[in-house]
C-alpha cells in the first residue's frame, strides 16, 4: 500500500502555507499528501508519514506571492477567507485549491463542478453568512471611560472582517470588539485604524467590565422597549429561531435578564 505524507500545520493562513511550500517541495504525488491543523483531534493511520510543519513566513508569503503574481489576488483572497474557516478540513482544502489555481488560473473559481471548488466555496459562504450576522448583531454598551465595548463568539474567526464596517461608521469613536472564541481583540482609536491583538491569556469570556451611568440607563429602557412591542399573541418562536438563531443571542442585552 503506497504511503501518506500528512503535514500537521497550525491553525492560521500562515501555518497552512507553510505546509503547502514544504508539500511542494518535498515532491511527493499531491494525491499521497496531506494537510491537516495540529491542534485538532485525529486519529493515527496506519501507513501514514506524519510530518510536524514549523510556521515559516517566508516561506508562506512566497506561496502568497505567488498566488497574488501567478494566479490573481481575488484568488488569493478567496482562500485567505478560507483559512478562517472553523472546518478541521481547511487546510487540506486550501491544498488542492492552491494546486488547481497555479494549474487552471485566476478562472480557478468558475470551475464549480469539481468537488474541491464546491468544498471551498462551501466554507466561504459560511463564512460570509456569519460576518453578515455579526455585523448586524453585535452589541456595543459604553464603557466608564467612554469606550465602546462588544462581546461577539462566532464559529469561524471572522473578527478580521468586521474591522472596515465599524471602523467606516465608528470613525470617530474609541471601541473594541472581543471575539470570546479565539481569544482575539478588534481595537480602533478615534479617528484612525483598526489593530488586532491576540489575547490568548485572557478569559475574555468572563471578563466584566463596569458600563456608564447613561449606558445603564440606556440598556434598561432599550429593554422595556423591546418588551413593550412584542405582541402576544404573534409571537413565532420557529421564525424567532430562523431570523435570530439562539447563539448570536448570547451578548445581546434585549436577550438578558433584567
Amino acid at each position: 500500500m503506497d504511503e501518506t505524507w500528512i503535514y500537521l500545520c497550525e491553525d492560521s493562513l500562515d501555518g497552512i502555507f507553510t505546509a503547502v511550500y514544504q508539500a511542494y517541495e518535498e515532491h511527493h504525488p499531491h494525491a499521497a499528501n496531506r494537510i491537516q491543523i495540529c491542534d485538532r483531534m485525529y486519529h493515527q493511520e496506519l501507513f501514514a508519514r506524519y510530518i510536524p510543519v514549523e510556521t515559516d513566513y517566508e516561506r508562506a508569503e512566497k506561496v502568497a506571492r505567488t498566488l497574488r503574481n501567478k494566479v490573481s489576488i481575488p484568488v488569493y483572497e478567496w482562500l485567505k477567507k478560507c483559512s478562517v474557516s472553523y472546518d478541521p478540513g481547511k487546510a487540506d482544502g486550501i491544498y488542492r485549491g492552491v494546486i488547481l489555481a497555479l494549474h487552471m488560473g485566476g478562472k480557478v473559481m468558475d470551475h464549480l463542478t469539481r468537488p474541491e471548488i464546491q468544498y471551498l466555496m462551501e466554507l466561504e459562504r459560511h463564512i460570509v453568512n456569519e460576518i453578515q450576522h455579526e455585523l448586524q448583531f453585535l452589541r456595543f454598551e459604553e464603557l466608564e471611560n467612554g469606550v465602546l465595548f462588544g462581546k461577539i463568539n462566532p464559529k469561524n474567526a471572522v473578527l478580521p472582517y468586521m474591522a472596515e464596517h465599524f471602523a467606516d461608521r465608528f470613525s470617530g469613536e474609541n471601541w473594541v470588539i472581543a471575539d470570546t472564541v479565539h481569544r482575539m481583540v478588534l481595537i480602533h482609536e478615534s479617528g484612525k485604524g483598526c489593530s488586532l491583538a491576540e489575547m490568548s491569556d485572557v478569559d475574555l469570556e468572563a471578563l466584566e467590565l463596569s458600563v456608564s451611568a447613561s449606558e445603564e440607563l440606556w440598556q434598561r429602557l432599550w429593554k422595556r422597549f423591546v418588551d413593550s412591542i412584542a405582541i402576544k399573541e404573534r409571537i413565532n418562536p420557529r421564525l424567532q429561531m430562523q431570523m435570530l438563531p439562539k447563539r448570536f443571542r448570547k451578548y445581546m442585552k434585549e436577550m438578558q435578564g433584567p
